[in-house]
């Protein structure tokens, strides 16, 4: 009777951890989905709901993003996963960038609406060159969405392989 090698099974935070990157994996898709789909004719058109679609995207991508962080680092404390220090520290840097870009979120919602008081406090005077600006941060942004794209697709081949048969 031949022997089977037993493999380690998944520890439990390591196996949240994933789940919650898969999750992130879905709202950055979709969140990549609507910033290309729809910023161009927000900023154009003015479009209300569009508007508070992608903020709503913006938000929930950045939460989901904080939530993988902690995640992460609480895999690596408890129960030593490099894995998820590596993925947490990448989701880091991911919150950093989506922090970086809530001014330009806040100044969107703020002029759709109306309240161009507020948005000249947040922007300045010269709204087209803080625009011009965010071309860096939104690409920032860009790359940080197909990152958490590329952890997911890792997450989902470890928890896959991990699975019981």
């Amino acid at each position: 009777m031949p022997v089977r090698i037993k493999h380690p099974e998944m520890k439990p935070r390591e196996k949240s951890f994933c789940v919650s990157t898969l999750i992130c994996t879905v709202i950055s898709f979709l969140f990549t989905v609507e910033i290309l789909t729809m910023l161009r004719s927000i900023v154009t058109n003015g479009s209300k709901v569009m508007t508070c679609a992608v903020v709503a995207g913006y938000l929930l991508f950045t939460v989901i993003c904080g939530i993988c962080l902690y995640k992460g680092f609480a895999a690596y404390k408890y129960e030593d996963s490099m894995s998820a220090l590596g993925k947490g520290i990448i989701y880091f840097f991911e919150v950093i960038v989506c922090l970086i870009n809530l001014r330009f979120a806040l100044s969107l919602v703020f002029s759709v609406f109306g309240k161009n008081e507020i948005t000249e406090k947040i922007v300045g005077t010269d709204q087209k060159a803080f625009v011009q600006a965010q071309v860096i941060p939104w690409t920032a942004m860009l790359g940080g969405l197909f990152l958490a794209d590329i952890i997911g697709i890792f997450s989902a081949w470890k928890l896959l392989k991990y699975q019981k048969k």
